[in-house]
């Protein structure tokens, strides 16, 4: 079962599109991203494959016209290789995050359960596809709570702060000021544990909790 989704940009020209298929062996995202940097149009193409428990096995990410992809896999358990090249200084991390999409800020949200206030701290690992640059970063999220059919993420990462709204599926409906969702098909093929949400958008997704 294949769903779709897309996402204008809010801080710069640029949209994303999005399919994302699951299968026996866990979750395939396609990504389309268009861009501006540095004054210059660019398109980068991404294949994320997912396993059922949302950890992240491999990202290709392709960008222009480039035929070879930058390729970051995890070989073993939560050890990384970028490039065909070992870094242990990403021991540990489960997901990959690519600040171009919302996609990623999905991983972490939907590998575990959670409670109103709970706070998890995530060791990402932190691909810039241009500068082709992968470093290991630290994000914190917090769930406040439900709004108008989505939920609520206080999302934190360095000194930088914001509130995502997703849907019930994990996926994100809305980042101020960064992404926004303007519509994703009606989907009901979703990994087992995981409440089914449909939805057909042209709108935001839901306010902050009061």
């Amino acid at each position: 079962m294949v769903q779709r989704m897309m996402w204008d940009h809010l801080d710069t020209a640029g949209s994303e599109y999005v399919t994302i298929d699951k299968g026996a062996d866990g979750m395939e995202v396609n990504g389309t991203v268009l861009l501006i940097s540095d004054s210059s149009p660019c398109r980068i193409s991404y294949v994320l494959r997912l396993g059922h428990d949302w950890k992240t096995k491999k990202l290709k990410v392709f960008t222009n016209e480039e035929k070879d992809p930058f390729v970051i896999e995890a070989v073993k358990e939560d050890k990384w290789w970028v490039g065909g090249c070992y870094m242990e200084a990403l021991d540990g991390a489960s997901n990959v995050d690519m600040p171009i999409t919302p996609v990623t800020h999905s991983l972490p949200i939907n590998r575990v359960s959670w409670m109103v206030g709970e706070k998890r701290t995530f060791k990402m690992v932190s691909v810039q596809p241009l500068s082709r640059e992968v470093i290991p970063l630290m994000q914190t999220y917090t769930y406040l709570g439900d709004s108008d059919g989505c939920r609520i993420f206080q999302y934190r990462c360095r000194n930088y702060e914001t509130a995502l709204v997703v849907d019930q599926n994990g996926w994100v409906v809305e980042y101020p000021g960064c992404f926004y969702r303007q519509g994703v098909s009606d989907y009901t093929g979703i990994f087992p544990g995981t409440q089914v949400f449909l939805t057909s958008e042209g709108k935001s997704g839901g306010r902050l909790p009061s």
